[in-house]
């Protein structure tokens, strides 16, 4: 499985953008995310959530948070953010990607759910890295980081899974 990507050590940053709470039962968050892209753009909020992005990771993230309720693995948030330090409104959600390796993958966005699907059950398996996340075929998520899209200029899009090396 060769697909292309780099392994790349990024500094904790934190970031700030639109959340929802939704859950993989009933393949709910495969309808809730779309969703929120969909109204994150019918309200033309990109120019202003652009606007507060001044770190190195310039982009849009959509960032899945996971375990974020104890009583259901199933349960995760969902973040379109931007890397910044700025002071925000109070309708903005703050939160910080951890340090963290990650696995790089780039892709476009028509081949991003192929993309990560082949990273996660194709090229990790015969990787000398392990995903810091397990769950991802069940929905029953136990986590140690986010994962994450970027959203570059000129159509770069890229998934992050956050890894460790395998002595």
């Amino acid at each position: 499985m060769d697909l292309p990507f780099r392994i790349e050590k990024k500094e904790s940053f934190r970031t700030v953008g639109y959340k929802i709470q939704t859950t993989n039962r009933r393949g709910e968050g495969r309808k809730a995310i779309p969703a929120l892209w969909t109204w994150f753009k019918t309200e033309n909020l990109d120019k202003p959530l652009q606007a507060l992005s001044n770190q190195k990771q310039q982009g849009l993230l959509g960032i899945n948070i996971y375990n974020t309720d104890e009583t259901d693995p199933r349960k995760f948030e969902y973040l379109i953010a931007v890397s910044s330090d700025k002071d925000t409104r109070n309708d903005i959600t703050e939160y910080a990607i951890p340090a963290m390796t990650w696995a790089i993958f780039p892709c476009t966005l028509e081949t991003i759910g192929k993309t990560e699907a082949m990273a996660i059950t194709k090229w990790l398996p015969k990787s000398k890295y392990r995903p810091l996340n397990k769950g991802y075929l069940t929905g029953r998520m136990k986590s140690g980081a986010p994962d994450i899209e970027y959203y570059g200029k000129d159509g770069l899009v890229e998934i992050w899974i956050a890894v460790k090396e395998t002595a």
